[in-house]
């Protein structure tokens, strides 16, 4: 493991938790989603209808987390504003790391090496980067769940996934690999094609109605 930190305590919370890739999420009709996205409808139906996953999104859309900082001081200003997040301050007790400067410093590091090994950290894009983030982020709120994962539908990081669960202890699937593992451990509800696609459109309204809100 990286830090010490990783694998040392895991925590059952009775339900799987996932950390969503907010690049591989689609806002089209589950129908027309590619293959490896199509598990996450199923997923958010049993997030929204019945509890019965936590569906976990990153605080980082390009700089909202990283914005404004120099790369040295970027992992530890990235987990001091991760734990002033809602969604860290509302994860149980155990469930989150405990990182000091070093620490943050180490992970980031070794994420980076881990996705990005030939490019040095100074030298990452802006979604090598956000890609990085995420995978810290996860890391940081979720990797002490015992049934977590972070899901993504992107190539180089799920051609790592050995090396992220040996440096990292973080299962990292596709949407769709992640619905066939779980849902049957858990009996997750297993929505019709005509209640998955009725449940997008009104999330598609429901959307529409917020961005309607915040351009008032």
């Amino acid at each position: 493991m990286i830090i010490p930190a990783l694998g040392s305590t895991q925590i059952d919370l009775g339900k799987p938790v996932f950390t969503v890739d907010v690049h591989g999420v689609a806002l089209r009709d589950p129908s027309a989603w590619p293959e490896p996205l199509q598990g996450l409808a199923p997923l958010e139906w049993n997030y929204f209808k019945s509890g019965r996953v936590a569906l976990c999104v990153t605080p980082e859309l390009q700089y909202e987390i990283t914005r404004g900082q120099d790369l040295a001081s970027l992992p530890w200003t990235a987990y001091q504003r991760y734990k002033k997040s809602q969604l860290f301050k509302s994860r149980p007790s155990g469930t989150t790391l405990s990182l000091t400067a070093q620490d943050a410093d180490t992970l980031w590091t070794g994420i980076s090496d881990i996705l990005w090994p030939r490019i040095p950290r100074g030298e990452l894009n802006t979604r090598q980067r956000a890609d990085v983030s995420q995978l810290y982020f996860h890391t940081v709120a979720n990797s002490s769940v015992t049934d977590s994962a972070f899901l993504t539908c992107d190539g180089n990081t799920l051609g790592k996934t050995n090396i992220i669960r040996a440096e990292l202890g973080v299962n990292v699937l596709t949407f769709t690999d992640a619905w066939d593992d779980y849902q049957p451990r858990f009996s997750l509800d297993q929505p019709t094609a005509g209640e998955l696609s009725t449940f997008a459109q009104d999330q598609s309204a429901l959307l529409q109605q917020l961005s309607t809100r915040s351009s008032l």
